[in-house]
């Protein structure tokens, strides 16, 4: 926020408040002994804002300053309908937590206790009379990846699509149920009970399935394509629904643009955490992370809020 003068005693305030944003230019009017300060929220907006506070003081009373007014109106009342729409989801959304609700969202809550069951079976299972992973646990990890590993005498490798090639083509979806941490599964799990409860509640269980099917395998497939491109000598885990979860924000966030008639809009502070999210991720400083997915995943989720699926 940035203050661009201060409007002199005997001009109207309100009526520069509403031309500038009738132009979609947000303002603060604080009351001065010199007359009225004004201050542009948006600093991309300084110079024009400027601009047009000058010709305001130097042509008070042309008519496009006070025919403004309507415009603002209607501004203000749009942008309070959205408000409403933002504090409705997250009260909506809030209030699911209070219980699984599983008839109204049985494909965001199956995601969830599935990721959470393998996990569990994973870090807990009985360890192996010498003390090494549990025979339990490597199996699930192993039928569950992308690519299952293989030790034979030139080392250990993962087979590459060859067992998608033979038939076990569930691997082109399970590694979204994979979670290498508990924070890795609690953020996901917080994604998509968030998005999945406002998709599945609004465009109903059998669109949320294919969009989550969809992005799973076309996530999945990218993540590998691009490590086997960059890495071609290690081996190639991922897991998580990170993928499907940058999916479903695509979808909402396309749907909150284009079609705020469905319902799913998310707050501004939402996008831009998830923009920022996406960014960092790809800087590494986080550790290894399955970009190539998430990029993967919300692409696939724009594709299908534009097409207005």
């Amino acid at each position: 926020m940035r203050q661009i003068g201060t409007l002199p005693k005997g001009l109207d305030s309100k009526v520069l408040e509403d031309y500038l944003l009738s132009l979609g230019i947000k303002t603060r009017i604080d009351p001065s002994p010199a007359g009225s300060v004004v201050w542009v929220i948006d600093e991309d907006h300084v110079d024009r804002a400027r601009k047009e506070m000058e010709e305001y003081v130097g042509r008070p009373a042309d008519p496009r300053f006070v025919e403004a007014t309507n415009a603002a109106t209607e501004h203000r009342k749009r942008e309070a309908a959205l408000d409403r729409q933002y504090r409705k989801n997250y009260r909506e959304v809030t209030d699911s937590w209070a219980g699984l609700q599983v008839r109204r969202r049985p494909i965001t809550v199956a995601l969830c206790l599935a990721s959470i069951a393998v996990f569990a079976v994973i870090q807990f299972a009985p360890p192996a009379p010498g003390g090494g992973q549990s025979e339990l646990s490597w199996s699930v990890k192993n039928a569950l990846l992308f690519s299952p590993i293989r030790a034979d005498k030139d080392g250990v490798s993962d087979s590459g699509l060859d067992a998608i090639r033979r038939g076990e083509v569930w691997r082109l979806i399970t590694p979204i149920f994979l979670h290498f941490g508990p924070l890795h599964l609690v953020f996901n799990c917080m994604a998509i009970m968030f998005e999945g409860t406002l998709i599945e509640t609004r465009r109903g269980t059998l669109r949320l399935a294919i969009l989550v099917v969809t992005s799973a395998v076309i996530s999945n497939l990218a993540e590998h394509v691009y490590s086997a491109y960059m890495y071609p000598d290690r081996l190639h885990i991922f897991g998580g629904l990170s993928g499907v979860s940058f999916a479903l924000f695509g979808y909402l966030w396309v749907k909150g643009r284009f079609e705020p008639e469905q319902g799913m809009i998310l707050h501004p502070n939402t996008i831009t955490t998830g923009v920022m999210w996406l960014v960092l991720c790809m800087t590494g400083a986080l550790g290894p992370i399955a970009n190539a997915a998430h990029v993967a995943g919300l692409v696939v989720g724009i594709f299908f809020g534009l097409m207005r699926y």
